[in-house]
């Protein structure tokens, strides 16, 4: 494979996009993935307007041309949310939200990536790497070296397994990892029919479940933190009889653990910088990945571009995008997480409703990030900015 400037691991929202932000200002990059794309990815999907918008600012993919090519393949601008007794709030957002099947979404990013000149090696899987000399190793056991690493290869990450114990507390990450559950069901099998994005709370005391639309399915799950869970799916299951979905017990689950507030302030080691799930950047009250993954990636790649071109730290120049731009709302969002869950336990779920009514516009515009999570502000995102 020879030498490269930065080789990025798993060809994922965050790992594209940081190849392509370094690709597309000459660097020589290699994209690894240990599967051959279009892959199956579970996820809701869920993309906000500033997911969106950094679609359209940095990789030039604005919603027309989203739509038109179904890699979303449904919007709605109106929601409603679910106590375990009653509808609690429901309203219309100021920006639809929209919903994209990740492995046509994924494979998008890839293709940008690779057209913009990264070059792209699927069905190849890191088993190791040396975080301060930008080395890894594969499984078939070829050895790859750049001058800089960029792991995006989310919450079982190897590459950040690789960081010295004192890089990552580790006690920490395990007790903030939430399970998450999801299905996909033929609308037909749903009880009624579904038309626009659904939380329900209630069930978990650190969680939530939700029900999204599709052009084709119906998407529901549950995410949360364990805690006095004992068993998971057990817990799932009860959603589905709560849903009404008939014969719950005949129908697969897939699983997959979620960074949840688990957030590293500093994610990087020598030459190696974490983006997405592998630092722990998942919004912690709605459990949203996609945005903070793309957005970590972009300013991963950005900063070790800088770097390459002149000079200086990475980890100084990432530090400053994500504690300018990332970890404030997530921090903010880990608070109000917090409020509302023991508001709901200590108040009752109407306390929630109440709360929701009130705040409706301004929560629905801190979702979407057109405010910040913190003191509901105007959010200035520096991509719409053309940062540096």
């Amino acid at each position: 494979m020879g030498e490269f400037d930065v080789v990025v691991v798993v060809a994922g929202p965050a790992g594209s996009v940081a190849a392509y932000a370094l690709a597309r200002r000459g660097k020589r990059v290699a994209l690894l993935d240990r599967a051959r794309f279009p892959r199956p990815k579970l996820c809701g999907g869920l993309l906000t307007w500033k997911s969106m918008r950094l679609l359209g600012a940095v990789l030039g993919l604005d919603a027309p041309f989203l739509l038109e090519s179904g890699v979303i393949n449904y919007a709605s601008d109106r929601y409603s949310i679910f106590g375990p007794r009653q509808l609690l709030a429901a309203g219309q957002l100021s920006f639809p939200f929209h919903f994209t099947d990740r492995n046509r979404f994924d494979a998008l990013l890839l293709e940008c990536a690779a057209r913009a000149g990264a070059q792209v090696f699927e069905e190849t899987q890191v088993a190791s790497c040396v975080p301060h000399k930008g080395v890894v190793t594969t499984t078939a056991g070829r050895e790859i070296r750049a001058h800089y690493l960029i792991g995006a290869d989310g919450v079982n990450s190897v590459v950040r397994s690789c960081f010295p114990h004192d890089r990552v507390d580790r006690d920490r990450w395990k007790w903030n990892l939430a399970p998450a559950i999801e299905i996909s069901l033929p609308p037909d099998r749903f009880p009624r029919p579904v038309d626009h994005p659904e939380l329900h709370i209630g069930m978990l005391d650190a969680g939530y479940g939700w029900v999204f639309p599709n052009r084709d399915r119906v998407v529901l799950g549950i995410c949360g933190l364990r805690r006095n869970i004992s068993n998971y799916s057990n817990k799932f299951r009860e959603y589905l009889e709560y849903l009404d979905i008939s014969d719950p017990s005949g129908i697969s689950l897939k699983g997959h653990p979620l960074p949840y507030g688990n957030y590293l302030e500093k994610p990087w080691c020598g030459r190696t910088l974490l983006a997405g799930d592998a630092a722990g950047l998942v919004e912690p009250l709605f459990g949203e990945g996609i945005f903070f993954a793309m957005a970590s990636g972009l300013y991963a790649g950005k900063s070790v571009a800088k770097a390459l071109e002149h000079g200086g730290n990475s980890a100084r120049f990432y530090e400053q995008r994500l504690h300018g731009q990332l970890l404030p709302e997530l921090k903010a969002s880990d608070r109000l997480r917090w409020l509302l869950f023991r508001g709901v336990n200590l108040l009752g779920d109407r306390a929630l409703g109440l709360f929701v009514r009130a705040a409706s516009r301004r929560l629905g515009d801190m979702v979407h990030g057109k405010r910040s999570y913190h003191w509901t502000r105007k959010k200035n995102w520096d991509f719409l900015k053309g940062c540096q």
